[in-house]
């Protein structure tokens, strides 16, 4: 027999780290169980203590009245204030998933490393996005508010997320990966790691593995030029969703041309050398995370906060 389904917001949230760690794969969660209602004006914060932070008035109010109101039927609008409500709770549990040994001291600190907060915040929504739906299955919420599964939302950070869904498809396509492999594996990292593996998997996905003679040279300099391109996606983020999305495709693409080009360039270098197409795995090179001890003082980097699913977006996208 299954395990009866949440009847109400304090249930909800105590399964709810499970629901999403049990839907990802990932090895872990840092969620140390701890919800914070906040009044700010940041929808949810994954904080790097292992606490939830989410906001009482576009969170955990609509989630109360979804219960008390358990299988009325909505109007679309208010199914989507509801709806939003569900993701941005999976969008912070996501930024606590990671693979077995990883620590959040590290996490923070590689996410104030250019690249990796476009990264991880565009991984995050994209994933969600994605997986809400499996999410409020799981969860027996499709029967709480009937319909809430039938459409979906724009969601938030729609430069990134263009950005993580056209890296994602190029990779699939080059190293003839399942779709969603990539998204789902960068999930599963923190941001200690994340850059690095988009990185690896580039590199795996060319001739370099074998041709290159000794060291990770270009695997090093195609990480260097993801960090130096994802940055540049901030320039979209104020702009409404669809002209948000358009600006970043192009970026991208602008992107993914010279990162193609660069791989081109390098595989032409060592082709002297006459050796077979390499055979290794797609995911092959990226480490073993270790534990980092906590720093003597506290990070106090601007930009350092993560999670704050907040700003534009949230309007109904049938389909």
């Amino acid at each position: 027999m299954s395990d009866p389904k949440p009847a109400s917001l304090e249930e909800l949230l105590l399964r709810s780290g499970q629901a999403a760690l049990d839907l990802s794969g990932a090895q872990q969660s840092a969620w140390n169980g701890q919800v914070v209602e906040s009044v700010d004006d940041v929808l949810g914060l994954a904080h790097w203590d292992g606490t939830l932070h989410l906001d009482r008035e576009y969170i955990l109010d609509p989630l109360r009245e979804i219960y008390a109101l358990a299988g009325k039927r909505h109007p679309t609008p208010q199914l989507a204030r509801y709806r939003e409500a569900f993701a941005t709770i999976l969008h912070e549990h996501s930024h606590f998933l990671g693979p077995a040994g990883a620590t959040q001291e590290a996490a923070r600190a590689a996410f104030v490393r250019p690249g990796s907060r476009q990264l991880e915040e565009g991984v995050a929504e994209a994933w969600a996005q994605d997986h809400l739906n499996e999410y409020l299955h799981h969860l027996g919420v499709d029967k709480v508010a009937p319909g809430i599964d039938s459409f979906r939302t724009n969601g938030h950070y729609a430069p990134y997320v263009a950005a993580v869904r056209m890296l994602c498809t190029d990779l699939e396509s080059r190293a003839d990966l399942k779709p969603g492999t990539v998204l789902t594996a960068l999930n599963n990292q923190t941001a200690e790691r994340q850059v690095e593996l988009l990185a690896v998997l580039y590199y795996n996905s060319s001739r370099l593995p074998d041709l290159e003679p000794s060291g990770p040279q270009t695997r090093l300099h195609l990480e260097s030029l993801l960090r130096d391109s994802l940055p540049t996606l901030d320039a979209h983020l104020l702009l409404p969703h669809p002209q948000a999305t358009v600006r970043a495709q192009t970026t991208t693409q602008a992107f993914l041309s010279h990162l193609h080009s660069e791989i081109t360039r390098a595989e032409s270098h060592y082709t002297h050398r006459q050796i077979p197409h390499p055979t290794q795995a797609a995911f092959a090179g990226l480490p073993t995370p270790r534990p980092t001890p906590a720093a003597r003082g506290t990070l106090t980097t601007v930009g350092a906060v993560r999670g704050s699913r907040a700003g534009g977006g949230g309007g109904v996208g049938l389909g």
